[in-house]
C-alpha cells in the first residue's frame, strides 16, 4: 500500500484522568480502516505463504484468508494497537512514564475497532515557594583543628611498627598473629593458618578472638570458638560457627613520625612544613566548598519537596527504589560483605527516599520549563574539551567516545542541574 492508502481513520474518543498521574485513552478506528488493513495484511501473506500445489504469491486470496485467518487478525490488531497509540499520543501530547495497559474488544468485520490504553504520566505541578527561599551560608575557611587533624591523618599513614616489650596487648597494640579455622558442622570446610597483622581494641577482629589475643602472651596458642557474622563476605561460612586456632607471634607498637621538614619531604619531594601547610589549607578549603555545595543543594531539595506536594507516578518511584537497592548492594559488595535483606521499616525509608528523589527531579524539571532554563551549549563544549584533554584525544574523538559510552546525556543533565541550582541560589536569601 502507498503511504496515502496506509492511513488510519483514528479518533480519540475520550481522555479520562483517573488520578493526578493516571490517564485512560479510548481510541477508535473506523470500519474502513479495518478493511484496508485486512487487505494489506492478506496481500503480505499471499506473497510469503507457502501453500502446497501453488508457487509463492500465486495461491488464491480466499484460500490464504481461510488458512491464516487468526494470524492475519492477530497481526492487524498488533499493528493497529501500536500505530493507534502512537498517533493518539501525538494528538493528545501525552507522554507515558509507564508501560500502557491495553484492553480491546474482538474485531468484527466492517465495524469500528476500539481499544483503551491506561498509563501513568508526570503530574501537573503548580510550583510554590521556589524563589526567595532562606539558605544557610556555611564557611569554607579551614580551622586550625582541621589542619591539625589532617596532619594527624598523614602521620598515621606514615607510621611504622616496631617490636614491643610489653607482655600483653593493650588497646591500640598491633599483633602479628597466625589464624586458621575448621567449621564445627562441616570439618571438611577449613582454612590453614595464615599470618596477619591486626590492630586490637578497635573492633576489627571477631570478638572472641580479640578477647583471647588481649589475654595472650607472645608465642602462646589458643583454641577459640567463634561465629562468623551473617553478612560475612564468604557465603560458605557466613553465620556459621568455627573452631579457630589462634597464635600470637609478636606484639608491636605504632610509631608516629615527627612533624618537620623531613616529614614533609617524605610526603612530597622538595616540600617543607610551610609549603605543605599551605597546600593542605587549600585542599581543605576546596573540600569544604564541595561539602557546602552538596549540603546547600540538599537544603534546596528538602525545601522544594516539602513545599510542593503532588502524587508521584508509582512506576517512577518503583524504578528509583530498585536503583537505590542496586546501589546499596554494590556498596556492600565493594566492602566484601553480603547485603542483608532490608527489614520492613528500612524498606519504608528506602521507598520514601526514592519517592523524594523522583519528586525533586520532577520539580526541578518544572522550574526549568517555567523559567525557560536551557542547557548552556558553551558549558557543554567546555566540558567536552576538558575531557578531551584528560583523555589525550581531539574534541571530535572525545565527543564520539562520550556518545558511544552513553555519557553525553548524563553530562548534559549534570550541567543543566548546575544551572538550575545556580538560578535558585541567586534568588535565595542567604543566612549565616
Amino acid at each position: 500500500m502507498t503511504e496515502k492508502e496506509h492511513s488510519h481513520d483514528l479518533s480519540v474518543k475520550s481522555i479520562d484522568r483517573l488520578s493526578e498521574t493516571k490517564v485512560k485513552l479510548t481510541i477508535e478506528f473506523g470500519g474502513d480502516t479495518m478493511q484496508k488493513h485486512e487487505q494489506m495484511m492478506l496481500t503480505r501473506y499471499t506473497q510469503s505463504a507457502k501453500i502446497p500445489g501453488f508457487r509463492p504469491g500465486k495461491a488464491p486470496a480466499q484460500l490464504i484468508k481461510q488458512k491464516f485467518k487468526e494470524e492475519i487478525k492477530r497481526d492487524i490488531v498488533s499493528h493497529l494497537l501500536e500505530a493507534g497509540l502512537s498517533e493518539a499520543l501525538q494528538q493528545t501530547k501525552l507522554s507515558p512514564v509507564s508501560r500502557p495497559k491495553v484492553e480491546f474488544n474482538e474485531i468484527v468485520d466492517g465495524k469500528p475497532f476500539a481499544f483503551s490504553a491506561e498509563f501513568e504520566v508526570e503530574p501537573e505541578i503548580k510550583l510554590k515557594a521556589y524563589k526567595g527561599m532562606s539558605l544557610k551560608k556555611q564557611s569554607t575557611e579551614p580551622t586550625e583543628e582541621d589542619i591539625k587533624e589532617t596532619f594527624n591523618s598523614l602521620r598515621e599513614k606514615m607510621a611504622t611498627l616496631e617490636p614491643s616489650t610489653a607482655e600483653k596487648a593493650e588497646k591500640g597494640s598491633f599483633a602479628v598473629v597466625e589464624v586458621g579455622f575448621v567449621l564445627k558442622d562441616n570439618p571438611s570446610k577449613k582454612e590453614e593458618s595464615k599470618s596477619y597483622t591486626v590492630e586490637l581494641g578497635i573492633e576489627r577482629v571477631l570478638p572472641n578472638i580479640e578477647k583471647a589475643l588481649m589475654e595472650m602472651k607472645a608465642g602462646e596458642t589458643r583454641e577459640v570458638e567463634e561465629t562468623f557474622p551473617a553478612e560475612y563476605g564468604d557465603p560458605t561460612v557466613a553465620g556459621k560457627t568455627a573452631n579457630f586456632t589462634v597464635k600470637l607471634i609478636e606484639l608491636k607498637n605504632k610509631i608516629l613520625p615527627e612533624v618537620n621538614d623531613a616529614f614533609a619531604a617524605q610526603l612530597k619531594e622538595g616540600a617543607t612544613i610551610e609549603s605543605l601547610t599551605i597546600e593542605i589549607r587549600e585542599n581543605i578549603k576546596q573540600s569544604k566548598g564541595e561539602e557546602s555545595k552538596k549540603a546547600q543543594r540538599q537544603e534546596i531539595v528538602d525545601h522544594l519537596v516539602a513545599e510542593n506536594t503532588f502524587e508521584v507516578p508509582a512506576s517512577l518511584a518503583e524504578e528509583q527504589t530498585t536503583a537505590l537497592l542496586d546501589w546499596m548492594k554494590e556498596d556492600f559488595k565493594k566492602r566484601n560483605i553480603k547485603m542483608p535483606p532490608p527489614k520492613a521499616d528500612e524498606m519504608v525509608l528506602i521507598k520514601k527516599r526514592a519517592e523524594n528523589m523522583v519528586k525533586s527531579t520532577l520539580i526541578l524539571k518544572a522550574i526549568a520549563q517555567k523559567e525557560g532554563i536551557q542547557l548552556d551549549s558553551n558549558r557543554m563544549q567546555a566540558r567536552v574539551e576538558m575531557i578531551a584533554t584528560q583523555l589525550a584525544k581531539t574534541v571530535p574523538e572525545a565527543q564520539k567516545f562520550l556518545n558511544e559510552k552513553g555519557i553525553t546525556q548524563r553530562l548534559r543533565d549534570e550541567i543543566l542541574t548546575d544551572q538550575l541550582f545556580e538560578f535558585l541560589i541567586t534568588s535565595a536569601k542567604m543566612e549565616k
